[in-house]
C-alpha cells in the first residue's frame, strides 16, 4: 500500500513539473461556433435593428411624401404667382403704351395751342393796327372819307364796313381765346390722366418687384425641398443596403439555427480539444487505484491532462441537459446526443453553455479547470450509453487516444 502511494506521489510530482514546463506557453484556441441560444439572441438583435431600419425608411418615405406635397403646393402657388406677374407685366406694358400715346397727344395739343396763340397774336396785331389807325385819324378821318366818297350812301357803307371789320375781329379774337382755353383744358386733362397712369405704373412696378421677390423665395424653397428629397433618397438607398445586409445575415443565422437543430449524432465523436492542443491521458476507463487513498476502483471515464483554461469542445451536436456544479465532478456539462448517448465533461474551470442549449459539434462549451475531487488540472471525459458508463475510447478518434 505504501509503495502504491509513493508511486502515485512520485507520478504526481513528475506530472506537476511536466505541466509547469510544457503548458506554460500553450495558447488557448478560439471558441468555435456559437450556441443556438446565442444565435437566437443575435437573430433577435438583428431583427430589432432591421425593424428600426424599416421604421427609418418608412419615416424617410413619409418625409419625402410630405416634402413632395409641400413642393406641389409651392409649385401651384408659384404658378398662380407667375400668372399674376404676367398680368401685372401686361398692365404695365398697356399703361406704358397709354402714357406714350398721351405724350404724343400732349405734343399735338401743345402744337395746336401754339398755333392758336400765333393766330391770336396775328389777329391782335391786325386789330391793334386798325384801332391805332382809327384812334390817330379820329373824326378827321371820317370827314376825309366822306369828302372822298362819291355819295353819302357810299360813305355810310364804308363806315359800316369798318365797324363790321372791328366787330368781326373782336369776335374772332374771342373765338381764338375760347379755343386756346379749350386746348389748355384738354392739355390739363391729359396731363392729369398721364400723371395718374405714371402713378399706377409705379404701383404696378412695386407690386411686380414684391411678386418677383416672392417668386425667388419660392424657387429657393422648392430647390431646398429638392435637396432634402435627394438627401432622403441617398439615406434611403444606404438604409436599403444595410437592410439587405441584415436580411442576408438573418437568413444565414436562420439557416445556421436550422442546421444546428437538425444536427444529430452520426456515430463518430470528435476529439474534445483543438488538434493543436498539447495533452496526455493520465487515467483511462476501467480499474485503477484511487489517487486519494490507493484503493482499487472503477474509473468511468478518460482523464485528459492539459493546460488550465484550454477550450473544451462538444464531441458531437446535441442538447445540454445539465450545466453546473455536481459534487465530485465539480463544474460539469452533460450533453445528450441522441441514440441513448450522453457525454460528460467534468472538473471544468468555467462553463460556457447552459441547460437546454443545443450545441454544435466542436462548439466550445467550457474550459479546463480543477474543480471537484481532483489532484490536478485535467478534463474528465465520460460517455454514458442508455444510462450506463461505457469506454469513451470506443467513440473517440483512435489517433488521439493511442500512444497516450
Amino acid at each position: 500500500m505504501h509503495k502504491k502511494l509513493l508511486s502515485f506521489l512520485l507520478c504526481f510530482v513528475i506530472w506537476v513539473g511536466f505541466t509547469e514546463a510544457s503548458f506554460e506557453d500553450i495558447s488557448i484556441p478560439a471558441e468555435a461556433d456559437t450556441s443556438i441560444n446565442d444565435d437566437k439572441q443575435k437573430l433577435a438583435e438583428l431583427q430589432a435593428k432591421l425593424n428600426a431600419i424599416k421604421g427609418n425608411i418608412n419615416t424617410l418615405e413619409q418625409n419625402k411624401n410630405d416634402i413632395n406635397s409641400a413642393t406641389q403646393t409651392l409649385l401651384e402657388e408659384k404658378k398662380l404667382l407667375e400668372q399674376e406677374l404676367l398680368l401685372i407685366s401686361d398692365q404695365i406694358n398697356t399703361i406704358s403704351a397709354m402714357i406714350a400715346e398721351y405724350d404724343t397727344i400732349l405734343e399735338k395739343i401743345a402744337d395746336e395751342k401754339g398755333q392758336k396763340e400765333k393766330d391770336l397774336d396775328a389777329q391782335l396785331d391786325e386789330f391793334g393796327t386798325l384801332l391805332v389807325e382809327l384812334y390817330i385819324n379820329g373824326d378827321d378821318s371820317k370827314f376825309d372819307i366822306f369828302l372822298q366818297s362819291d355819295s353819302y350812301s357810299s360813305y355810310v357803307s364804308y363806315v359800316e364796313y369798318m365797324e363790321q371789320i372791328i366787330k368781326s375781329s373782336d369776335s374772332m379774337i374771342n373765338d381764338i381765346n375760347d379755343t386756346i382755353d379749350g386746348i389748355a383744358q384738354r392739355e390739363e386733362e391729359y396731363e392729369d390722366a398721364s400723371k395718374k397712369l405714371v402713378e399706377k405704373e409705379d404701383e404696378l412696378d412695386e407690386s411686380k418687384k414684391t411678386l418677383e421677390t416672392k417668386n425667388k423665395e419660392l424657387d429657393d424653397k422648392i430647390g431646398e425641398f429638392g435637396e432634402k428629397i435627394e438627401f432622403s433618397e441617398k439615406e434611403k438607398e444606404q438604409m436599403k443596403i444595410e437592410e439587405q445586409e441584415i436580411l442576408d445575415e438573418i437568413n444565414k443565422l436562420q439557416q445556421q439555427i436550422k442546421d444546428k437543430v437538425s444536427a444529430t449524432y452520426n456515430g463518430q465523436f470528435s476529439w474534445p480539444f483543438a488538434s493543436n492542443v498539447s495533452y496526455y491521458i493520465s487515467s483511462r476507463f476501467g480499474s485503477r487505484s484511487n489517487p486519494f487513498n490507493g484503493s482499487l476502483e472503477h474509473h468511468n471515464g478518460l482523464d485528459i491532462v492539459c493546460a488550465k483554461g484550454t477550450a473544451i469542445r462538444a464531441v458531437d451536436a446535441g442538447v445540454v441537459t445539465y450545466s453546473g456544479n455536481r459534487g465530485a465532478f465539480g463544474n460539469v456539462v452533460f450533453i445528450e446526443h441522441g441514440g441513448g448517448l450522453t457525454t460528460i465533461y467534468a472538473h471544468c474551470d468555467s462553463l460556457l453553455v447552459s441547460a437546454g442549449t443545443r450545441v454544435l459539434k466542436d462548439q466550445v462549451i467550457a474550459r479546463v479547470g480543477r474543480t471537484g475531487n481532483v489532484t490536478g488540472v485535467h478534463l474528465h471525459f465520460a460517455v454514458s450509453k442508455n444510462g450506463v458508463y461505457v469506454n469513451p475510447e470506443n467513440y473517440l478518434p483512435t489517433y488521439f487516444t493511442q500512444g497516450n
